[in-house]
């Protein structure tokens, strides 16, 4: 008896357009599946790339269930906060037809538009996925840990072994290519367009010299988490002390890495992302949503229902953004 094929990943590499056309997913014994049309931006793409409808935007809310001795806001200042800018805000890259046009327009000569790049890499990630999800040496038999691996985790692995990964370099700010309402089906999503590169951590973060300072959050409401958004507000938990699992011992948060860097980005009045985590509409999970970019106004510690000591970080969407949904 003939032993059984490895699976075996490719992809041309030149711009899709150009040169003979090869089918990915068909190489991939992927089946068509149906695509959709981005509503602003007229890219296409797959299931796990949409658009949310938005929502009216609010103000910051003053909260003041914490008490005022431990709390640590940043200075205030006189000066009007000026909506964001082109350099910080996804939106505005579309802000006007000719620029659209501009990020759209490609040809044989030139190079993806940042947006194409992020469509084609989640594109494949879906693909690989699909793959890996009908292939039963990934779900059962053969080797113990390639049987319960999350399949999502193997696809990461896959997609990074073929270097298919985009906007690799961490950054404050928005992520070209990246528009505020998009929606990712896994962490690890996050991780390969370079939104947010943490998929088991709730707060990436950047070393600048002696300093971390945040780059983005994933937050979620509920499964211990207690995180919460009021229009444009958000009051987020930090991590550690093992808030979620109620079979394992608790301990008091401490400001060390994610939450120092949180706290550094106050001080320095640093933007951050804001990933908002979801429950699926099938109730199978969560997905996640791209909100924009946030200041953090103010922290503090509070006690849990299991009195241990978490901080909690509020955080201000930058005005001049889309609206939320």
């Amino acid at each position: 008896m003939s032993q059984k094929r490895s699976l075996v990943f490719a992809i041309r590499d030149f711009p899709p357009g150009c040169g003979t056309h090869i089918d990915v997913s068909s190489s991939l014994n992927h089946p068509a599946e149906k695509a959709f049309k981005h509503p602003r931006t007229g890219d296409v793409s797959g299931e796990n790339l949409s658009f949310v409808e938005s929502k009216p935007e609010g103000t910051c809310l003053k909260r003041e269930s914490a008490d005022q001795d431990h709390i640590f806001a940043a200075p205030e200042h006189n000066a009007k906060r000026e909506p964001a800018d082109q350099d910080h805000v996804v939106a505005a890259t579309y802000a006007t037809s000719s620029h659209r046009q501009e990020e759209e327009i490609r040809n044989c000569d030139g190079d993806p538009t940042p947006r194409e790049k992020v469509l084609e890499v989640l594109s494949l990630f879906k693909q690989v996925y699909n793959q890996l999800d009908r292939d039963k040496k990934a779900r059962r038999g053969g080797d113990f840990l390639d049987a319960t691996s999350r399949i999502d985790l193997k696809t990461l692995t896959v997609l990074e072994k073929m270097g298919k990964q985009v906007n690799m370099d961490k950054r404050i700010g928005s992520v070209p290519g990246i528009n505020i309402g998009d929606v990712f089906q896994y962490k690890t999503e996050l991780r390969v367009v370079g939104l947010h590169s943490k998929p088991m951590c709730g707060i990436d973060y950047i070393k600048l010299g002696d300093d971390r300072i945040a780059t983005s959050i994933v937050a979620s409401e509920g499964y211990g988490y207690n995180d919460t958004y009021n229009s444009s507000v958000m009051v987020y938990t930090g991590e550690g002390g093992n808030v979620i699992s109620k079979k394992k011992k608790t301990e008091d948060q401490k400001l060390v890495k994610g939450n120092l860097a949180l706290a550094t980005s106050m001080r320095q009045k640093s933007q951050v992302r804001v990933i908002r985590g979801e429950e699926r509409l099938d109730r199978k999970g969560k997905r996640y949503v791209y909100d924009g970019l946030y200041m953090v106004e103010k922290y503090w510690v509070e006690r849990d229902v299991r009195g241990k000591s978490v901080y909690k970080f509020k955080l201000c969407r930058i005005p001049g953004q889309l609206p939320l949904t």
